[in-house]
């Protein structure tokens, strides 16, 4: 009998202790999502984008590395545009103003930075960019990140940060290398999008799609003399500071 009360004062005091361990007590961690991502840098590319669209969100997903609590848990970011970056995006201008203060919900192993994009005038001239970085807590620390070695000295932690990098490029569409040059001349960015704007016509089709099933030949040759009248009547330069022009299979 005193062997059977010992024995079950030793399971008393071994389930006491289970209820006191504490689950999370390892370190854990924070990093930005590294699905399709080479280096740090999140390309947005207006250019595809039908010009009436001035706004459009950027979500940043932030990952946990180690277990999940069963409480919310804070953390911040830092916003950075380099006063000495030509291409530094402005706040209120480039992007819409949001929250530098983020939280890690309950049982949840990830979370959302949501940002707005706009779209200005100065995309077609020269990009933009701005970084938003992570900041490590004491529950939160930086215990994952892929690293990049950018010279002997400096090397960067690629998934602490994301490097927002926004344009106009507009991609040469495939096609244009069999009926580009004839019917609507030298190619150029402004250029593709005045047509789109004016003709209606979708710039992924334009830039994405394919003669057998988007754009027919018979439709693009149309396009390129109506696109010849319009700039007769509406005179507009290039990115060159040059008037636009058709190409000669359109001028005739």
């Amino acid at each position: 009998m005193r062997y059977l009360i010992f024995i079950l004062f030793l399971l008393v005091a071994f389930c006491a202790c289970e209820e006191e361990i504490d689950a999370y007590a390892g370190k854990c961690g924070i990093y930005f999502d590294t699905k399709d991502m080479r280096l740090d840098t999140v390309t947005v590319s207006w250019g595809l984008k039908n010009s009436e669209l001035k706004e459009q969100s950027l979500m940043l997903k932030v990952c946990l590395f180690g277990d999940v609590a069963p409480y919310d848990r804070k953390f911040s970011i830092d916003v950075i545009s380099d006063l000495e970056d030509t291409l530094r995006a402005i706040e209120g201008v480039d992007y819409r103003p949001f929250s530098v203060e983020y939280t890690l919900p309950a049982l949840q192993a990830e979370t959302t930075i949501n940002i707005q994009l706009l779209r200005t005038e100065i995309l077609q001239k020269e990009a933009r960019r701005f970084t938003v970085r992570l900041k490590e807590t004491s529950e939160l620390q930086f215990l994952y990140s892929r690293q990049w070695q950018e010279d002997s000295v400096t090397t960067r932690l690629l998934d602490i940060q994301r490097v927002v990098y926004m344009d106009e490029n507009f991609p040469m569409p495939r096609w244009w290398y069999m009926l580009g040059p004839s019917v609507f001349g030298d190619y150029s960015v402004k250029k593709s999008i005045v047509i789109c704007d004016v003709m209606g016509i979708d710039r992924e089709t334009w830039a994405l799609g394919n003669l057998a099933s988007d754009l027919s030949e018979g439709y693009l040759k149309y396009v390129g003399k109506y696109m010849h009248r319009w700039l007769q009547e509406h005179p507009t330069e290039d990115e060159n500071d040059e008037l636009m022009e058709m190409g000669p299979a359109s001028r005739n």
